[in-house]
């Protein structure tokens, strides 16, 4: 089409047809700054189309994050729960004055048993790295901040402060107990004792308070990263 505009406007020129040349030479002009816009349209497009494919699969990844973390998340109440029961059980044989039995030996081990919550933060790091408007829908953008750097911020500084409790406990504890095996159980070296030991009953009602609170957070947590797959989910059929 060019070509066809240049040999119009060379003939013209031999013609001595200067406004005829004039208005084909514009034709030219026109036809040409058409097609720049027309490529910076399709490329556009293009670099649009790129981002969306992008922004799909890191919602993908996400979201089997975002799964695995409510399968931890569940582990970890199921955990707490069970070292909530057993604080208590040991505080009840204690409280009535019940004599030693095998069974306790579980209680006692559960009751000083910990767990960490193994959260997969890859995609969300991911996502700052490339920046949070890659993330179109400005509320699941919002709520992805809210989960990732709030929520899961707020439970592994709660975790952090807890493993330091139990790592204390534990070395202090190791001489009430014959072996240190948690995961198969601690029998005390004087139960009697044991019952009457001021250390070990505050520590207990301690940790029932702590495990107690745990529990209540992750349970907050599970609420969370439930409601933010359901988003994530409509996002993805959105698209």
């Amino acid at each position: 089409m060019i070509k066809f505009f240049r040999h119009i406007r060379k003939r013209l020129l031999k013609e001595n047809r200067f406004t005829r040349y004039t208005l084909y030479a514009l034709g030219e002009i026109i036809l040409v700054v058409i097609g720049i816009l027309i490529a910076l349209q399709v490329n556009d497009w293009n670099e649009q189309r790129k981002l969306k494919s992008e922004e799909i699969e890191l919602l993908r990844e996400m979201r089997s994050a975002l799964t695995s973390d409510l399968e931890d998340i569940r582990s970890n109440i199921d955990e707490h729960e069970s070292a909530l029961r057993s604080c208590r059980l040991i505080s009840n044989a204690f409280n009535e004055g019940l004599p030693y039995h095998d069974s306790l030996k579980f209680y006692f081990g559960d009751a000083l048993n910990t767990t960490r919550f193994g959260h997969s933060s890859g995609p969300y790091e991911t996502l700052k790295t490339k920046g949070a408007d890659l993330v179109t829908n400005d509320s699941l953008r919002l709520k992805l901040s809210e989960y990732y750097d709030r929520s899961v911020a707020y439970q592994f500084d709660l975790q952090e402060l807890s493993l330091e409790g139990f790592a204390s406990a534990k070395e202090r504890q190791f001489e009430l107990f014959k072996g240190f095996n948690i995961y198969k159980g601690l029998e005390p070296v004087d139960y009697n004792a044991l019952r009457q030991n001021q250390y070990y009953i505050s520590w207990l009602d301690y940790t029932a308070n702590t495990r107690w609170w745990e529990a209540k957070k992750f349970r907050e947590l599970k609420d969370k990263a439930e409601h933010l797959l359901r988003l994530l989910d409509d996002e993805l059929n959105r698209n």
